[in-house]
């Protein structure tokens, strides 16, 4: 990543601070971030398998003002930490969010491991409907407080897992700390992408954080949750309600519509 595209990415998650190596402007870009650039699947909903390449990535998520899953998102957010100077390193996790912390589950979720002042962090921006929008420490079992809701780390052995309290705690994943290869993403959206049973590819699902809610969209429901616990859910109804909320909700662009457009009638049951 080259300054003029960094500078493009602050323009897109509306950053106006000083860009330096610094928790300050860790947590405020972690914040913005998820507010701007919305966590989307329109791509594997509509069969086309999401480019990692960072070019792709940058152009898709900034040039383009589109939104992605959880490979887009980090690892765009990786590139520019690494350019302001932080040490990140990639981490696959197993999704086991909705049910037991056990549960047999796949790596599928890419998050970032960022070493800061002598400490870890879990950065990412890229979970949807639980997405982090502050960096948490990776050592601490206490419950962490962040924009949106609090979160805690257990780690039972060599595994971590990722919490979100919401009336009771949820395990969202968990993952053991270990080198990833590019192949290892590769794999893993391909199957996402293609595979005839993953949700990414049968659910057009839509989510982003701003500093008053979540909003998530499934299954034609637009849920949002305010940070003080009350929850609003709409009927999606049909396809131009559908095609209204991914803008004025979700901020999405009218490229982002035409996209979805290709999967014809995304209201035919």
């Amino acid at each position: 990543m080259n300054t003029l595209n960094l500078e493009k990415y602050f323009e897109r998650i509306h950053f106006t601070g000083t860009p330096e190596l610094s928790m300050e402007v860790l947590k405020t870009i972690h914040q913005l971030h998820p507010k701007h650039i919305p966590f989307e699947n329109i791509d594997s909903y509509t069969g086309t398998v999401p480019s990692l390449n960072l070019e792709d990535v940058f152009k898709k998520l900034v040039t383009e003002s589109r939104g992605g899953y959880c490979y887009e998102q980090n690892l765009l957010l990786s590139e520019v930490l690494k350019h302001l100077g932080f040490n990140v390193k990639l981490q696959l996790g197993r999704v086991v969010w909705g049910r037991q912390e056990d549960s047999v589950a796949a790596q599928t979720h890419l998050l970032l491991i960022v070493d800061f002042g002598g400490e870890k962090y879990i950065a990412d921006c890229g979970f949807g409907t639980a997405t982090l929008t502050a960096p948490i420490l990776l050592n601490e079992e206490e419950p962490q407080q962040t924009p949106n809701g609090i979160f805690k780390v257990s780690h039972k052995e060599d595994t971590y897992t990722l919490w979100m309290l919401k009336e009771q705690w949820f395990p969202v994943y968990r993952f053991i700390l270990e080198h990833v290869e590019p192949i290892d993403l590769t794999i893993s959206n391909w199957y996402l992408s293609t595979h005839p049973d993953s949700h990414f590819k049968n659910k057009l699902i839509l989510s982003k954080v701003d500093e008053n809610a979540r909003y998530t969209y499934t299954d034609h429901v637009l849920n949002i949750r305010s940070d003080h616990g009350e929850k609003e859910s709409i009927s999606i109804e049909n396809d131009m309600q559908l095609y209204e909320i991914l803008m004025n909700t979700f901020g999405l662009k009218e490229n982002a519509v035409e996209a979805l457009k290709s999967k014809a009638e995304v209201y035919r049951i």
